[in-house]
């Protein structure tokens, strides 16, 4: 079984054996040698592997052709669940066998696409680019200008093939290369893929560990409502306004990802959402208490630059089950989902430890040594160690990787900003302290300043960023993070390892 492995298949403890099924739909030799290099190491670890899917399938496997669209009544993602039939919708991963020549080639094609005006780019004929939608390209420049022209190719080959996830086999001779792994986040990690044995091997645990971890976004709803007229009164909303305008200048947020201008067309059911708004932010509230964060920008239009009043939750615990928050319902807006993120950001508040604080009303209350919460999908280029404290996942996660919104992140997470030692002790100097997730984004926490008790929620961190106390990069890390310090002008920085 996969805890008894040996030291090199070093893992998560909570992933499992699981029952796959396997339909393939176009089959080249390299795919072959891939598919059965995992099939084989998942058989021989405890997994099943199914030829027809049922209800006791967990995973969807299946292949494809770069340059071959996969069309919408064809799309396993869509149809799999009526087709054969299930009462549950597995996830989905593709294999597809993309030429090494063809894969540099396009990486190419979109590192220049993405130095191309937006006026230019949308009078380009989208006919090149089986399966994306007439609006597609504009997208996939922005996700090149952004992320890089790999992340914009793993868009293109989501779209092509239907697929959130879709590992890209890059080929040569008929045989495996490289693997990339490409999820709905915007990750890319690589692998090398020559060595078939140790290919089984990693691609297995890596799929063994994003289908094991569950989604947390199962929130509970309390009973009562905080009101309207108590909403009024909190001056944390106009804050989290602010923080929106403040850190789209500084990259951490963009225009969201609509999915329909990517396909082409809507209706695409509960298998995606209509849209993908990157990143988060929260702040803990004395007057609540409780943590409110941006809703979710995956249910309804949510443009983490500009949010308003009516764009935010408030959520003041997690669920005995860890799948999903505690959330304080709006009056006049009970429906609304606070950020996918919710139950995460809420286990680092609680992580961190506690002190004692007066609200506006003069009462003693219990609140997080975490002020506000920041999340985006970018990574620090480097940071000044006397104003700034970095925390560490548990090495796994740098391995394999899992994605946001899952209780295995949130876990991970909290477990890392537990450790950290600023935020255990309020009178340590250092205000700011960040966790990097591999294929995913960075957290940053700001907590209380004891010096500054009033100080306004994020104006440290904006501080730090204006002075190059923490500096920010578009590159997110794909695997393991090394810090190497230097010495500049007499002070110490700590800088990212080639």
């Amino acid at each position: 079984m996969l805890n008894t492995l040996p030291e090199i298949y070093q893992t998560h403890a909570w992933i499992r054996p699981m029952t796959v099924a396997f339909l393939p739909q176009a089959m080249t030799p390299a795919l072959k040698l891939a598919t059965d290099a995992v099939l084989n190491w998942l058989r021989d670890n405890g997994s099943t592997v199914q030829e027809t899917p049922d209800n006791a399938t967990e995973l969807l496997m299946t292949t494809g052709l770069f340059g071959q669209k996969v069309e919408r009544n064809d799309a396993l993602m869509f149809h799999a669940k009526r087709r054969y039939p299930m009462l549950h919708r597995p996830p989905l991963i593709t294999f597809v066998d993309i030429a090494e020549d063809d894969y540099q080639k396009w990486l190419k094609h979109f590192a220049e696409l993405a130095l191309l005006p937006p006026e230019t780019v949308q009078t380009m004929d989208v006919a090149a680019y089986p399966g994306l939608g007439p609006e597609g390209l504009e997208v996939l420049a922005l996700q090149a200008r952004r992320g890089g022209p790999e992340v914009a190719l793993g868009r293109f080959l989501q779209t092509q093939l239907i697929s959130l996830r879709v590992l890209a086999l890059r080929t040569s001779h008929d045989r495996p290369h490289k693997v990339v792994n490409f999820d709905l986040a915007g990750a890319h990690p690589t692998l090398q893929a020559e060595n078939l044995e140790t290919l089984g091997r990693e691609l297995g645990l890596r799929l063994l560990a994003a289908t094991c971890a569950r989604e947390a976004e199962n929130h509970k709803y309390l009973t009562d409502s905080f009101s309207k007229k108590q909403w009024d009164l909190l001056s944390t909303p106009d804050a989290m306004i602010q923080a929106g305008q403040t850190f789209a200048a500084y990259g951490f947020f963009t225009v969201p990802i609509q999915v329909k201008k990517l396909f082409g067309y809507r209706g695409l059911s509960n298998a995606l959402s209509s849209q993908y708004s990157e990143g988060c932010y929260g702040i803990f509230d004395p007057d609540i208490p409780g943590l409110i964060t941006t809703a979710t920008g995956s249910a309804k239009l949510v443009d983490k630059r500009s949010i308003t009043r009516h764009d935010q939750a408030i959520v003041v615990g997690i669920k005995p089950e860890r799948d999903g928050a505690v959330v304080l319902p709006l009056e006049g807006n009970e429906d609304l989902c606070p950020s996918i993120e919710a139950m995460e950001m809420m286990g680092i508040c609680k992580a961190a430890g506690t002190h004692s604080r007066l609200n506006s009303r003069g009462e003693t209350v219990e609140v997080s040594n975490v002020r506000c919460i920041l999340h985006g999908h970018l990574g620090i280029a480097d940071y000044d160690p006397a104003f700034v404290e970095s925390v560490r996942l548990d090495a796994p996660y740098y391995q394999q990787l899992v994605s946001c919104g899952t209780d295995a992140l949130a876990n991970g997470t909290c477990a890392a900003f537990s450790r950290s030692a600023s935020l255990q002790d309020l009178k340590d100097s250092r205000l700011v302290i960040f966790l990097e997730q591999p294929g995913h984004g960075i957290m940053v926490i700001e907590k209380w300043d004891p010096q500054s008790p009033e100080k306004a929620p994020f104006e440290t961190l904006r501080a730090y960023l204006e002075a190059g106390h923490i500096k920010v990069s578009m590159d997110v890390p794909q695997s393991e993070i090394k810090w190497i310090e230097t010495h500049q002008a007499g002070t110490r920085r700590m800088e990212k390892a080639n």
